[in-house]
């Protein structure tokens, strides 16, 4: 009988397979083939007739090494080998160039697959990279997007804002009004188009249910200055300003899409806006998000030049400068310009405050205005991930000098072959490139995953998100970021060979001719810098958390947000004309509002806190002198109905509040904040029966009938503006009104107090309550007055929570740094460790030694550490609210957290190192 086994071996070509699978899959071949042969010969055949049929079933030898081979594992490896070889031959056949890149391909290849015999260094490597990488990655996109980008408009760089600051009365920034934008439009010489823009709410009416959609007013010169073109249709002209126009209005991208299926033929529908109908004339490009709104329908603002006044500031500009004209030419042409307004357009309520305030223009670049403090913050995040790459590089370089110490032998024979300097350098740094770009893979990943993170924790009031994104510019700040990472721990065991004797090395049998102090100085050097920069990054991590516990401890001067639901309502004059009427619908609702099962109290405000819509104007004090330049002083104005204070449980430190039967009587009262009452009178209980006035001449006088607790109304992080409450309506209030005028808003925010806010089905009895009164009117712009107090915050809480997780990882990874130059300073002082112990030293002692080295590294990298974290956290004094940047509880706490980490982290080796067995130590020796 043949032995089937020898015959596969002879027969079979399985050059490709490795020895072991090549045995093992020949012997179960073999298996298979005797039992063939066993049935040939149970059925009656004779023993060349059995052999002849399992030659049969075994077909042609060649073929089934071909299908043995297929099913190994290595096969592709094989071939793609076998591919690359080929392609680096066929370089070097050409010669010049192409066989320097022929080499290097070969290089990187033979690194990756020595990378690939040692799986657990280079996953730890590429891990850690990826983690440095990534976070890096994640942060500069949205550094990219939204301040190293330039705007999406054509020539962007020449778009600047204008507004005014008062010097008289201490306003930094107004705005712009129609009064100055028409002046500036008509008469200024460095423009080539200028634009005014304010942002709103409408109801649009398309089906049973009216929908609140926010809105975009503007003039035709924001399109022209932008160089907006439109996706469909057509954009705004100054034709479609003129009073009697044909109402137009133009639709967002994102709205055209989600409300109108991107139809082109949308052009030229009418739809109901408010009450009335309007024609959609154009759908406007994406790009028009970057003006800092993302408004779902755009109309163009409508001004009876006759009737305007220097009055009602605070809009929106933007214009487009002429070529070759600065930014100091447009603010000296602006200047002259300016007072040519007053003669213009003269009069109003506010003309002596006009005068007496000083008003000049403040013209900075658009993108400057747009994106305010935000470059600040994003700058403090993208150093804090910096940093934690930086010691993520340096924890590798420790890890690739203990690998480069076991590579002596290696290099210590290419140095006796010949190899240069230069070529035993690349050894190392090839290695060292293929796990950076490795690590950069991975980066990319973890960086896409946190992009989508960092959106959806990112505050509403970062500018340009909309337009982040991962773009080839994101992945070639990657690929440049890993190869930079990938030389800098690359090059240290580079420069460390440089130094040694190698052929000296051979001669000891591939030990270093170095000394011991030298060979762990490197190391040294970075497990302290690791330490340093943790130090800073937890102490900016520190000074974000004491001032977000200090913003957290703030008193608001409201109470219990979370039971409070707050919206807004527009009644539109196309709704209702009389404004009158307009007050009383307003009341209507908040009655009804209040026979809602649950609750407790509704008051109506024009704002709530921290909701917005608020009103700054001059007030004038009754016996104080404001003859000659003295311009009367501006305070915040709010106009409130009943049960306002009731409702946010604002404390009332004297008198009484209003009730609707004032409001009725038109009664000339009004409520002061603390800070008010204190600063003219100088206490809650004298302001009492004082008045006041909003209008000079002839003034009309208001008493103080109540003294309300100051209120954060601008967020917790800004101090309680001083403030003036008006009863809900009132008469002959402004400037220029006739006795029996009535002032009120059309615009009012709604506060609902009820232990039900949250629960399933509240809202939707709100919005039936409200469509009892007026079936038109949407809810706008709904929240709780908790998720109000919570965005306040936002910012400080997004650069805590980035700032955190960043300390976190940088803490972890210099744990794992000290704890790696402790672990092998214990491993390579074997023998002299056991020496001491077997000439008396005692556990305790050597434990001791390890511990005063850990904790040496870690008290020098602190010192390093403290003076950095001194200067560096400078630039966080922005972000700080009521905290130091030199804050001496987080100076103190941070580095004993780092001195217990450092001693943690130098335990388990100390421990180790006391175990060691003094006989062990000196046979190995």
């Amino acid at each position: 009988m043949r032995d089937w086994t020898e015959f596969l071996r002879q027969r079979l070509n399985l050059p490709e397979m490795k020895r072991q699978r090549d045995e093992r899959m020949i012997r179960e071949l073999a298996d298979h083939l005797e039992d063939v042969y066993q049935e040939a010969m149970a059925s009656g055949a004779s023993a060349e007739e059995a052999e002849a049929t399992v030659l049969q079933w075994l077909g042609d030898p060649d073929r089934a090494a071909a299908e043995l081979q297929s099913a190994e594992p290595a096969r592709v490896r094989a071939l793609l080998r076998r591919w690359t070889e080929g392609r680096e031959e066929t370089l070097r056949r050409k010669g010049g160039v192409w066989t320097s890149l022929a080499d290097r391909s070969r290089d990187f290849r033979l690194a990756f697959r020595a990378l690939a015999q040692r799986p657990l260094f280079t996953g730890v490597v590429v891990l850690v990279l990826a983690l440095g990488i990534g976070a890096t990655t994640a942060i500069f996109t949205l550094l990219d997007a939204i301040i190293l980008s330039p705007l999406p408009f054509d020539d962007a760089a020449r778009l600047v804002s204008i507004s005014h600051t008062g010097e008289g009365v201490g306003i930094q920034n107004a705005g712009q009004c129609a009064a100055w934008h028409f002046t500036y439009e008509g008469e200024a010489q460095v423009f080539e188009h200028i634009g005014m823009f304010g942002t709103g709410s409408s109801t649009v009416t398309m089906g049973d249910e009216p929908e609140a959609i926010p809105d975009l007013g503007l003039t035709s010169g924001v399109l022209r200055a932008l160089r907006i073109r439109p996706v469909v249709g057509r954009i705004f002209t100054p034709e479609d300003e003129e009073l009697e126009a044909p109402n137009v209005i133009l639709l967002s991208h994102s709205y055209w899409q989600s409300r109108f299926g991107g139809d082109p033929n949308t052009v030229g529908r009418l739809i109901q806006v408010d009450g009335a109908s309007q024609e959609i004339v154009g759908v406007l490009p994406p790009s028009i998000r970057s003006l800092g709104v993302s408004p779902s329908i755009v109309y163009p603002y409508r001004f009876d030049r006759s009737t305007l006044f220097v009055g009602n500031i605070g809009f929106g500009s933007v214009a487009r400068l002429k070529d070759g004209v600065t930014l100091e030419q447009a603010h000296a042409d602006a200047a002259r310009v300016l007072p040519l307004a007053s003669e213009k357009f003269p009069g109003g309520p506010a003309a002596e405050f006009n005068a007496r305030a000083r008003f000049a223009p403040d013209i900075r670049l658009f993108k400057e205005r747009l994106l305010g403090s935000t470059a600040n913050l994003l700058w403090v995040l993208m150093g804090g991930v910096a940093v934690v790459l930086l010691i993520a590089c340096a924890n590798v370089a420790n890890l690739y000098l203990v690998r480069a110490d076991g590579k002596q032998t290696e290099m210590a024979v290419r140095a006796a072959m010949g190899a240069s300097r230069a070529r035993i350098a690349w050894e190392y740094l090839k290695e060292s490139l293929v796990l950076a770009v490795l690590g950069g893979a991975g980066g990319l990943a973890i960086g896409y995953a946190g992009l989508r993170a960092l959106v959806a924790l990112a505050p509403s009031s970062l500018p340009r998100m909309a337009e982040v994104s991962l773009d080839g510019g994101v992945l070639l700040f990657t690929l440049l970021v890993s190869l930079a990472a990938g030389a800098f721990f690359g090059v240290f065991p580079a420069l460390k060979q440089a130094r040694d004797d190698l052929v000296d090395a051979l001669k000891q049998g591939g030990r270093a001719g170095t000394k011991g102090k030298e060979r762990h100085r490197a190391q040294n050097a970075l497990a302290v810098s690791q330490v340093a920069l943790a130090m800073v990054l937890l102490v900016a991590s520190g000074l974000m958390l004491r001032s977000f516990l200090t913003l957290r401890n703030v008193d608001p001067g409201f109470h219990d947000p979370a039971d409070v639901t707050v919206m807004r309502l527009y009644i539109s004059p196309n709704e209702v004309r009389d404004a009158a009427e307009v007050a009383a619908t307003h009341e209507r609702i908040a009655r009804r509002l209040q026979e809602v099962q649950g609750v407790t109290s509704v008051g109506i405000a024009t704002s709530i806190p921290m909701h917005g819509s608020n009103n700054v104007n001059p007030f004038f004090v009754e016996g104080l002198d404001y003859s000659g330049d003295q311009a009367p002083t501006t305070r915040r104005h709010k106009w409130i109905g009943e049960g306002m204070l009731e409702t946010l449980q604002i404390p009332l430190l004297a008198g009484r509040t209003f009730t609707w039967q004032d409001i009725h009587d038109r009664i000339p009262a009004v409520l002061v904040s603390e800070n008010v009452a204190r600063e003219y009178w100088g206490s809650p209980a004298a302001a009492l029966g004082q008045r006041v006035a909003a209008r000079p001449d002839p003034p009309r006088w208001h008493e103080i009938i109540g003294v309300v607790a100051d209120v954060r109304d601008d967020g917790l992080a800004a101090d309680p503006p001083p403030m003036l409450y008006w009863p809900q309506v009132t008469l002959a209030f402004w400037e220029g009104n006739a006795p029996d005028d009535i002032a009120t808003w059309r615009g009012t925010s709604y506060a609902v107090r009820s232990p039900r806010v949250g629960t399933a089905g509240f809202l939707e009895e709100i919005r039936a309550a409200v469509w009892e009164v007026n079936p038109n009117l949407p809810l706008l712009r709904v929240s709780t007055l908790d998720d109000l107090t919570a965005q306040s915050i936002a910012r400080t809480s997004f650069t805590l929570i980035l700032l955190g997780v960043a300390s976190g990882v940088a803490l972890l990874l210099g744990l794992v740094g000290v704890y790696g130059v402790i672990s092998y300073s214990v491993s390579q002082r074997t023998s002299e460790l056991g020496m001491r112990m077997a000439l008396g030293a005692r556990s305790e002692d050597v434990t001791g030694m390890v511990l005063r080295q850990g904790l040496m590294l870690s008290l020098v990298g602190l010192v390093i550490g403290v003076a950095l974290a001194i200067g560096v956290t400078r630039v966080m004094t922005g972000l700080l609210f009521d905290i130091s940047p030199r804050d001496p509880v987080t100076f103190t706490l941070v580095p004993l957290v780092l001195v217990v980490v450092a001693l943690l982290a130098s335990y388990v080796p100390a421990r180790r190192a006391a175990r060691v067995d003094p006989m062990e130590a000196l046979r190995a020796e």
